[in-house]
């Protein structure tokens, strides 16, 4: 195919950098070993016994700001409670090679080596030297260790090995969500790489490839991702414009923002349903057969949006997110009665509320009740449940930031509040939404906003 000349994504290198020299230099205090120093001194002029704490909130907040919701930041945390010398230096060498790798290449490089290292350990099945100590609730150590006791190898079994195995690739792909959308606000294709990240995973991490900076790296130039790219937007537009002529002038809530996101949500949760159900006895390709074949013969015309699988699995994915849009999903492709009705409920009960409390206010909901309602409970729950806390705390954040980035405008305030339900920052996203969602029928005059597309 023929490769359009691509420019650099105009990320903010510089300030991402400036951070990470001042979280690499106030770590050193851990990776030089002066902390330990620090401990004896402590320990000897106040004739002290036992653990003592000297965790940095400073760091902890560079790293924070660096890498978001995801574990890297928790490990360094870790670093400066438990101090293993071991431990402390891997992270120092891991941080040193991020700034590295940025400087010489560039953020997407960086972020396409680290999705690009996460992938080849799952499909390898054998883990990458690169992953942090902790992984969300894996200890990386204890799960790989080969050593043998008493006639048995330790560690944990294949299948926990490979969920370890997902959830760094997961977490790689949080990580280059957060990194677009913090870093990236000089850059329209931003945003656009960070959806798909979320919502299709690894061709959004192809999208990385634009950056002639990735490719300059050593990355395969295969750009027939641009194909599916293309027919993506091709049918969001179209959908657009089927809306767009539908739309009732009398009823003001389809025009005026935010409350033309509501109508835009209800009308695209009703239709969904009745599609489906109209191809069930159809014969239809599976989504994965069609992506393989947009990258290999381009883009197709869709006479019928409502008729077209691949628009049916992406308008599903807007409206419930990756994971929660799956039973409506699979149970279509299976044409499984049971497992599709159930989609239905669960895609009713999200149009039921974003009826009663609007779109934005919906979004809001599912971070601020991800939250567990007893702490302590939590903190004492069996390891089982407190990795399905965890993970039902990240995908609904990961849902959340989905869905709004398919469906808000893309102005700055709106990926601000986008990157906030992504991190669950309650407050940043009352901040930045709460005039809309307490006066859904008075836009804020400070920012035009006009109905949203989909794409």
């Amino acid at each position: 195919m023929t490769v359009a000349v691509a420019t650099p994504f105009n990320m903010d290198e510089q300030a991402f950098l400036q951070t990470m020299d001042r979280l690499i230099e106030r770590f050193d205090r851990y990776s030089s070993g002066r902390c330990f120093a620090d401990l004896d001194r402590i320990r000897l002029e106040h004739d002290m016994e036992g653990p003592l704490s000297l965790f940095d909130d400073v760091v902890h907040e560079l790293a924070d700001d660096l890498f978001g919701g995801t574990s890297w930041p928790v490990n360094l945390d870790m670093d400066m409670i438990i101090l293993d010398r071991f431990q402390i230096g891997y992270d120092a060498e891991f941080l040193t090679g991020c700034r590295n790798v940025v400087r010489k290449y560039g953020m997407s490089a960086w972020l396409y080596e680290m999705i690009n290292d996460a992938s080849v350990a799952v499909a390898t099945h054998r883990p990458s030297n690169r992953m942090p100590f902790q992984l969300g609730l894996f200890d990386t150590r204890e799960v790989f260790r080969r050593k043998k006791t008493k006639g048995k190898k330790s560690g944990g079994g294949r299948r926990k090995r490979l969920e370890c195995m997902m959830e760094y690739l997961r977490q790689t792909y949080r990580l280059a969500a957060y990194t677009l959308l913090r870093w990236g606000g000089g850059e329209p294709r931003a945003a656009d790489a960070a959806l798909m990240v979320l919502a299709y995973g690894g061709l959004g991490m192809c999208m990385l490839r634009d950056d002639p900076k990735v490719v300059e790296l050593g990355c395969d130039p295969d750009f027939r991702y641009r194909h599916v790219c293309a027919q993506l937007q091709d049918m969001r537009i179209k959908a657009d414009l089927e809306y767009a002529c539908s739309v009732d002038l009398s009823v003001t809530s389809s025009l005026e923002y935010p409350a033309c996101l509501d109508a835009r949500y209800l009308y695209d949760a009703e239709h969904i349903v009745e599609a489906y159900r109209n191809l069930w006895d159809e014969n239809t390709k599976p989504v994965a057969q069609l992506l393989a074949e947009i990258e290999d013969n381009g883009v197709y015309e869709v006479e019928d949006i409502w008729k077209d699988p691949l628009y049916l699995h992406d308008l599903a994915i807007s409206l419930m997110g990756p994971s929660a849009s799956g039973l409506l999903q699979e149970g279509f492709r299976l044409r499984d009665r049971t497992m599709f009705e159930n989609g239905v409920k669960e895609l009713d009960s999200r149009a039921r509320n974003v009826r009663k409390a609007g779109l934005l206010l919906t979004l809001a909901g599912y971070i601020f009740f991800a939250e567990p309602e007893d702490r302590m409970d939590a903190m004492l729950a069996s390891h089982k449940d407190r990795k399905r806390m965890l993970d039902n705390y990240e995908k609904l954040g990961e849902m959340a930031a989905t869905i709004a980035l398919y469906r808000l405008p893309r102005d700055r305030e709106s990926l601000r509040a986008v990157r906030a339900l992504l991190m669950h920052e309650t407050g940043v996203y009352a901040d930045k939404m709460g005039e809309l969602m307490g006066l859904a029928d008075e836009p804020d005059g400070e920012d035009e906003a006009t109905a949203p597309v989909m794409g």
